[in-house]
């Protein structure tokens, strides 16, 4: 008894599964995946320029004394190049660096 109440509940899952599954090349249709045309925008939309070069440096950010040390903290920055090794953008990251030094 218990088993053919546990392959009716299969056959039904089957039967729900196949109702609901869309067959290839409806998916677009849907009134999920469709977006109005300003609601799209480019990801390189913001920058002008391609990116030639990209590097990580890290750049001074910070400069404290403490008690007899001097503490320098550096953070990691992704920075964007161009042909002519202008900088289009730097991105900070969350990398840091902290140097100490004695008076």
């Amino acid at each position: 008894m218990k088993t053919r109440i546990s392959m009716l509940g299969a056959l039904l899952v089957l039967i729900l599964t196949c109702l609901n599954d869309d067959p290839a090349g409806k998916i677009e249709n849907s009134w999920y995946y469709q977006f109005a045309n300003e609601d799209t925008v480019d990801a390189d939309a913001q920058i002008d320029k391609k990116s030639v070069a990209t590097t990580y440096e890290f750049i001074l950010e910070d400069m404290k004394e403490e008690e007899d040390y001097i503490i320098e903290t550096y953070r990691e920055y992704e920075i964007h190049k161009d042909k002519e090794d202008n900088v289009i953008i730097r991105i900070p990251t969350s990398n840091y660096n902290y140097l100490r030094y004695e008076k």
